[in-house]
């Protein structure tokens, strides 16, 4: 059950056009994001693309582990998936609460404050699991990567940043007067991780990222 209260009491206020007005003015600053990343050659439309084709999710349970501005959530939803997204963030959830909505996609989210260290999910609950550029900001990645394995049924999804994607979202966070966050754990301690869990991993290089397709064994 999706309780949309665990983001926060915007939803209870009553007034539309407040959140309307809200959601226009988020929707404008993600496309402004988006210009300004593909201005220095990072294309996040495009991988987003290619991380869901990747994927090979179609309309099934899925969850999403870091949600961030809802980038990912956007792609997700215009798809007609209907998933559960979670961060441990409240501020970045209301964005992506904002940007879902400026889309005419909200429907298809259930968004939920949540640690990725102990997700609050039975064991394989979702038949896939995806994330996209938050393993480079956890502070305990082994203990994420360890909960979205155990909550997934079929499939966990792992994009982040290669060095490409990790400089240019560093110049881009200078203009803002901020210093990006540098990953705990590299792409190949990423894989190593999944190995050593004894899934059936796929890797796919990207532009600005790499994408790891981790697939559970069938259980006879």
């Amino acid at each position: 059950m999706c309780i949309w209260s665990t983001v926060g009491p915007e939803e209870d206020t009553g007034v539309d056009v407040i959140v309307n007005n809200k959601s226009e003015r988020a929707l404008k600053g993600y496309y402004g994001r988006m210009r300004l990343f593909k201005q220095y050659g990072y294309d996040m439309m495009k991988a987003r693309s290619f991380l869901l084709n990747k994927s090979g999710i179609k309309n099934s349970s899925v969850l999403e582990v870091g949600t961030g501005r809802g980038h990912l959530a956007v792609g997700l939803a215009k798809k007609g998936i209907r998933f559960v997204t979670i961060d441990l963030d409240r501020k970045v959830l209301f964005l992506a609460r904002r940007n879902l909505k400026g889309h005419g996609v909200l429907k298809f989210a259930c968004i939920k404050l949540m640690d990725a260290r102990k997700l609050n999910f039975r064991d394989e609950e979702f038949d896939h699991v995806i994330s996209s550029n938050f393993i480079h900001h956890a502070k305990y990645p082994e203990q994420c990567i360890k909960e979205m394995i155990r909550v997934a049924r079929r499939s966990i999804t792992i994009a982040d940043l290669n060095k490409r994607g990790e400089a240019i979202m560093s110049k881009v966070h200078q203009l803002d007067g901020r210093k990006h966050a540098r990953s705990l754990l590299s792409l190949k301690g990423i894989k190593e991780q999944l190995d050593r869990s004894g899934l059936d991993v796929k890797v796919h290089r990207d532009t600005c990222q790499t994408v790891l397709v981790a697939k559970k064994r069938i259980k006879l």
